[in-house]
């Protein structure tokens, strides 16, 4: 069975029947009507895992910020730079900032 009738399957079933998680293939026993993968692994584990390998627009994200977002990431930084002089910098605990001589 592949993991989307698997999900299929675990959707249907009743409370407190035996159920195989689409993800990674523990056994559990259903506790609620919508539950539908299993809580062996910390947080949404198994639940992103599926989402993020039956949806295709995912499957292949190695990057997760938008072309818009990368835009303005890029403004801002070049105006942080801009803003920037090392020869004008002086750190918090130098002598000079500290007022001794």
């Amino acid at each position: 069975m592949d993991i989307k009738q698997q999900y299929e399957a675990n959707k249907l079933a009743k409370v407190n029947t035996q159920c195989k998680c689409p993800s990674c293939g523990t056994a559990f026993n259903k506790s609620s009507y919508q539950q539908v993968f299993c809580k062996s692994k910390n947080g949404t584990v198994c639940k992103d895992k599926y989402w993020n390998t039956v949806t295709p627009t995912k499957r292949n994200n190695k990057t997760r910020i938008s072309p818009a977002s990368r835009r303005w990431l890029n403004q801002q930084r070049a105006i942080r730079f801009e803003r920037f002089d090392p020869h004008d910098y002086e750190h918090p605990f130098s002598s000079e900032a500290l007022g001794q001589w």
